[in-house]
């Protein structure tokens, strides 16, 4: 008989075998898979990329293009010109009374308030101020925007888009409608031949009137050329004295575009250019003598070979009795691809002697030292004879005349160029 809830002997040892063949078969099969995936090859690991960071205390005119939300961000959103009397003047958008060009707190605190209140000492606002205080004062602000440790920003981020051709055309347009003006009040009289070119680049461009120039350091001073002679250059639009925009705003004030609220309508980014499949035809590059002699030319010296080259030349006649200046035939006569350029960052002038070769390759002899006289085929002639050493001195001064003429020398003779002169002179 029976007791209720008494599992048999026999039961109770069947049920542990079972238990225990389960337990096994377990261990078995968690044995085979660990092997399993033992023997596979094992993947390396994905290694997450470290996330850039950005460097808030560098401020790019590139990075604020657009508003947080994606919106374009206008350039008169932080900066603004006041008055074309002083176009160079620019005012804080939110302050227009302000006497800085520096954008003002509330134009920054509208992208940047996390950037702004982290620390004690945030490092976005080492862009505009020289300490970090909640005492700074306007002081405590850079010389210009933004820190000049960053260089001419101008330059870097805006290389400044500036058609000469479409220029050169609009002011042509403009000078013949002066001119059948001119003729109807002056009874018929034109300006003299050969002027038209040379005042339409006048419009910008005009003589440089800071008188004679030390030589630039890296060029050696001759004998007969101790200074940059007066005349020798042309000025370039607002590049050393204030107001520069002045001659912009003349027709871009606010009738012609780009006005003077749409900066970016002139002052392109690399990556604009790239975009508007604008291209920028450049001078060709300096070579590794030129670089050296230009290493600490200054800022305000046009880069240029021919230092003895003068613009406004007023060179004896034969007779003595008077002065001739042929140098005033027109601007593009010599600067052929100026037409092509839109930039107005032009590391060098680019005039190949070829410009020259015309007048001054065999008949119109340059005065030199002692009253003498050479044209190029002189001075080439001269070159070609190893033993005499001569350094070219007509155009040049010694540092760049004593070396092997390029290429483009021997072409002006119609010569073939010497194997020494085939290498790229950037000259």
């Amino acid at each position: 008989m029976s007791h209720t809830g008494v599992i048999p002997a026999g039961v109770a040892r069947a049920t542990t075998a079972i238990l225990v063949a389960l337990f096994l078969l377990a261990q078995v099969s968690s044995s085979s898979t660990e092997a399993q995936r033992r023997s596979r090859p094992q993947r390396p690991a994905a290694k997450m990329a470290p996330k850039a960071t950005r460097d808030y205390s560098v401020f790019k005119h590139e990075d604020h293009r657009k508003e947080g939300k994606g919106k374009d961000l206008a350039c008169s959103s932080c900066h603004i010109i006041t008055s074309p009397e002083q176009p160079d003047r620019i005012n804080a958008a939110t302050r227009p009374a302000s006497n800085s060009s520096f954008p003002y707190h509330d134009s920054c605190f509208r992208c940047h308030r996390e950037q702004v209140y982290r620390g004690d000492k945030p490092p976005i606002c080492s862009v505009c101020h020289t300490r970090i205080s909640p005492r700074a004062t306007a002081r405590d602000l850079h010389s210009r925007f933004p820190s000049p440790k960053r260089g001419d920003v101008m330059v870097r981020e805006f290389p400044g888009y500036y058609p000469h051709g479409l220029h050169e055309s609009v002011f042509a347009l403009n000078r013949r409608r002066d001119e059948r003006a001119f003729l109807v009040k002056a009874s018929f009289r034109r300006a003299p031949a050969g002027q038209a070119s040379s005042e339409i680049c006048a419009t910008c461009h005009i003589a440089d009137e800071r008188g004679a120039l030390p030589l630039p350091s890296g060029v050696e001073i001759d004998a007969g050329f101790k200074q940059i002679a007066v005349d020798t250059f042309k000025t370039i639009p607002g590049y050393r004295e204030p107001n520069g925009h002045a001659a912009c705003f003349n027709c871009h004030w606010q009738a012609q575009k780009p006005t003077r609220n749409d900066c970016n309508g002139c002052h392109l980014a690399a990556s604009d250019y790239k975009a508007r499949a604008l291209n920028i035809i450049q001078p060709p590059a300096l070579s590794a003598n030129a670089i050296r002699w230009f290493k600490d030319w200054p800022t305000d010296v046009p880069k240029r070979f021919s230092l003895k080259f003068r613009h406004d030349t007023h060179t004896p006649s034969e007779d003595g009795k008077s002065e001739v200046n042929n140098h005033d035939l027109g601007c593009t006569t010599c600067h052929i691809n100026i037409a092509q350029m839109t930039t107005l960052n032009i590391p060098k002038a680019d005039v190949q002697i070829t410009s020259c070769g015309p007048c001054h390759s065999a008949t119109a002899a340059i005065p030199v030292a002692a009253g003498a006289r050479v044209t190029i085929f002189d001075e080439m002639t001269q070159k070609e004879d190893a033993t005499k050493k001569y350094t070219c001195v007509a155009c040049h001064a010694s540092v760049i005349g004593r070396e092997q003429p390029p290429c483009t020398h021997y072409a002006v003779l119609g010569q073939p160029c010497l194997q020494s002169s085939r290498v790229a002179h950037g000259w």
